[in-house]
Formats: C-alpha cells, sequence, structure tokens
C-alpha cells in the first residue's frame, strides 16, 4: 500500500525532530535571545542546564541588573529565541520563557558547580531558573531544511 503525501511528511518531520533532539544532547550551550527595554534582541550564550529535547529547555541565569539584564527584559516580556549548532547542523527555536519556581524542580537541575556564582544556591536572590518553551522551530540538519510550529 502506498503512503499518502500527508504520511511522507509526518515521517519526515518526525525524523527531522529526532535528529534535533539527538542534536541538543551534544550541545553544552546555546544562544538565548530576550527583547531589551528599548525594543531589540539581546543575544547571550548560556550554558543549558537541562533540554527536554528542543520542546523544552532550561537555563540557570543571574537577575544581577535591574535595567537591562535578560531577566528584566524577560520580567517584560516573554518572547524569546534559542539556537544551537554542532559540525554544520543548526536549530533555531521560537518560544516563550517563563521563570521555574517549583522548588523541586529547581533542585533537580541545580548542580554545585553553580555555587561559584550563587553562594547560597539556589536561595541565593539573584537565582533564576529559566524554561524556554518552543512554538516554532526551524532546522538545518543533514543539509535539510525545514520549520515546524507547534502550540
Amino acid at each position: 500500500m502506498e503512503r499518502t503525501a500527508n504520511e511522507i511528511q509526518k515521517e519526515r518531520r518526525k525524523e527531522i525532530e529526532d535528529k534535533a533532539n539527538e542534536l541538543i544532547k551534544k550541545c553544552d550551550v546555546a544562544t538565548l535571545t530576550s527583547i531589551n527595554e528599548k525594543g531589540y534582541p539581546r543575544t547571550c550564550v548560556l550554558a543549558i542546564a537541562r533540554a527536554e529535547g528542543f520542546s523544552d529547555v532550561y537555563f540557570i541565569t543571574s537577575k544581577r541588573s535591574p535595567i537591562n539584564g535578560k531577566v528584566t527584559h524577560f520580567e517584560t516580556n516573554t518572547k524569546a529565541s534559542v539556537c544551537y549548532y554542532i559540525g554544520g547542523d543548526s536549530v533555531t527555536l521560537i518560544g516563550n520563557v517563563e521563570f521555574v519556581e517549583d522548588r523541586e524542580t529547581q533542585e533537580s537541575i541545580w548542580s554545585e558547580q553553580h555555587r561559584g556564582f550563587f553562594k547560597k544556591g539556589i536561595d541565593d536572590p539573584k537565582f533564576r531558573l529559566l524554561k524556554f518553551h518552543t512554538i516554532e522551530a526551524t532546522f538545518w540538519i543533514e543539509g535539510k531544511f525545514r520549520t515546524c510550529k507547534y502550540k
């Protein structure tokens, strides 16, 4: 029985999504872009604290600046972009950031290597755990390009 065009497209989408999930497992860092107080994008390189595939990516960061830091940006505007890259393959994500305040989640992601930056651990008043959730992904993997939308 021949596959329908829709079945073929679903198969191709799943294939590139699976490759994107494998790619992020190999990445230690990604870029995270916020929108600053003047409406301009501001991109930072951050260590990936945890990735649940490319759908949800967690970052640990600090609220150091009350005026122009990414945490302040996300308090005002949750729109964001994440990008990661290895060996010619890349994934660019568009989505939203939320602040994770759930203690259990914070503890599950916390690593003692962060204590150099946050002396009081997750109780440090500057500690923030960000969760980026994907609503659109653009994949460039093994020479194949695809953009997918998510809810």
